[in-house]
């Protein structure tokens, strides 16, 4: 592609060079030097903990031939250097124009909030299919494009790597796309450039305060994806959330609201919990219609309600939405269960909040006969604030907890360890800093009836230890030791 046409969606300065002219031929674009080759575009960005500028000259020795930058940093004669005022602005813009524009190709859905956000995408996921389309799907466990699944490195990918894979979806024959919306990628602006038919708010609970600092942060991060949507878009919000009630101030486009408690467009009545799966009714503006899923807790009503409520907000009818939402039976380490033939229940669930801790023990509190029993950490390098929270809810809701090691990154996990335990004063627990002995002792004590819930990392397959990632699932973990 000619570097005019890559440049085609952007403002840039009229101090900026071409030596060789502005038909020169760009083969990709890249904001990283090591991943930069020859003929590349190098977009300099500033970062949260590095410069791009500072690496301009390494791209160039691995082959750029142009370079984007807010800065003048000297390189030699034959590179291109385009100014602009913002270069994270720019690169989402950029990356559109060179993957061919293929959000124009796809009908974009974005959920973002604190918890739910992969459970959702599922579900809308598994709706869309119901009613005869194809859709690619962005998010915190893998992207899915078209045959091919990758493993997600960030819920959110950086816009060279997102619009590349819209790109292959669009190619693949996919119509839709189903993406969960970090804070932070809102923060960093990587889905800019991306015109959402509709996004879905959850809720908005502590976490990730290490980056946003403080909740009102949170909150203006998560709601950059509603004030952007245009006046066709619709705006799927949880109204008994009291960020979300914030939110629909903010909000651009067709606010629709869900809830089970408030009066909502999209109402979830008449529910029944089990550990055999979730009935409810869906009470909207055209009429109602009943749901039977094998989704379990009230958490995941409300995931249910957001997306039949974002189905046919989107013109999906209702017995797609219904067919849709029935037709998944279970999300890969949410509430996921673990049989091996064994006497008492065994769930995994990626729960890494106090608020996701507390709606996974909430639905299970009033169906387990017998004991609950709960084995956690908190991840190293991430919010610190939440960990006595976590300790929290575990030491007051389940019968005996098992602290132990999630991803303790650089941090010493006796330290993670002891600022769980500060908000677990006088409850029953043991510190087992060993995560597979941990969930050893806890299977082992457990009797008939019980329930031992493993949580924090979910879909995980590894642990990020000081110096090291090795091979930790804790569902595998699990069905080797019952068996």
């Amino acid at each position: 592609m000619k570097l005019k046409e890559v440049l085609k969606g952007i403002e840039y300065k009229d101090a900026s060079v071409f030596p060789a002219g502005e038909d020169m031929e760009i083969r990709g674009i890249s904001c990283d030097s090591k991943n930069t080759a020859d003929g590349y575009l190098f977009v300099a960005v500033p970062g949260v903990s590095s410069d791009g500028h500072k690496y301009i000259n390494e791209a160039v020795d691995r082959g750029a031939v142009a370079v984007l930058m807010e800065k003048d940093v000297v390189v030699p004669d034959h590179v291109a250097r385009i100014f602009v005022r913002n270069s994270r602005e720019a690169l989402p813009r950029i990356a559109n124009e060179f993957f061919g524009r293929p959000a124009n190709g796809l009908t974009c859905i974005g959920i973002t909030g604190t918890n739910g956000k992969t459970t959702i995408s599922y579900l809308m996921d598994s709706i869309i299919s119901a009613a005869g389309h194809k859709a690619g799907i962005i998010g915190t466990i893998s992207y899915r494009i078209g045959g091919r699944v990758i493993p997600a490195t960030n819920t959110t990918p950086g816009p060279v790597d997102l619009y590349g894979f819209m790109g292959e979806m669009v190619k693949g024959g996919s119509d839709h796309l189903v993406m969960e919306v970090s804070s932070h990628a809102l923060d960093q602006n990587r889905t800019g450039g991306i015109s959402f038919s509709a996004a879905i708010f959850t809720n908005l609970t502590g976490d990730h305060l290490d980056y946003h600092k403080t909740m009102e942060e949170y909150f203006r991060a998560k709601s950059r994806l509603f004030s952007n949507l245009n006046d066709s878009a619709q705006a799927v919000i949880n109204i008994d959330d009291e960020w979300g009630r914030k939110l629909i101030k903010v909000s651009g486009g067709r606010v629709v609201t869900y809830g089970t408690k408030l009066v909502a467009d999209f109402l979830a009545t008449d529910i029944e919990l089990s550990l055999d799966g979730t009935r409810f009714m869906v009470n909207y503006p055209g009429g109602r219609f009943a749901i039977v899923s094998a989704l379990i807790g009230m958490h995941n009503v409300y995931n249910m309600v957001s997306a039949a409520a974002c189905g046919i907000s989107l013109g999906f009818s209702p017995e797609e939405v219904k067919r849709g939402i029935e037709k998944l039976r279970a999300v890969p380490g949410r509430l996921e269960p673990v049989e091996c033939g064994q006497p008492f229940k065994v769930f995994v669930d990626y729960a890494h909040t106090d608020d996701a801790l507390s709606n996974v023990l909430s639905a299970l509190k009033p169906l387990i006969k017998k004991k609950i029993v709960v084995v956690f950490g908190c991840g190293g390098d991430r919010d610190k604030t939440k960990r006595p929270r976590m300790g929290k809810v575990a030491g007051d809701t389940a019968d005996f907890v098992y602290v132990t090691s999630d991803n303790p990154r650089s941090e010493e996990p006796e330290a993670i360890a002891a600022m769980i335990t500060e908000g677990m004063k006088g409850k029953n627990y043991k510190v087992i800093l060993d995560r597979a002995q941990a969930i050893r002792e806890a299977l082992s004590g457990a009797g008939e009836g019980d329930c031992v819930l493993i949580a924090g990392k979910g879909h995980e397959a590894y642990q990020v230890l000081k110096n090291t990632t090795i091979s930790f699932d804790d569902r595998e973990v699990a069905r080797k030791i019952l068996a």
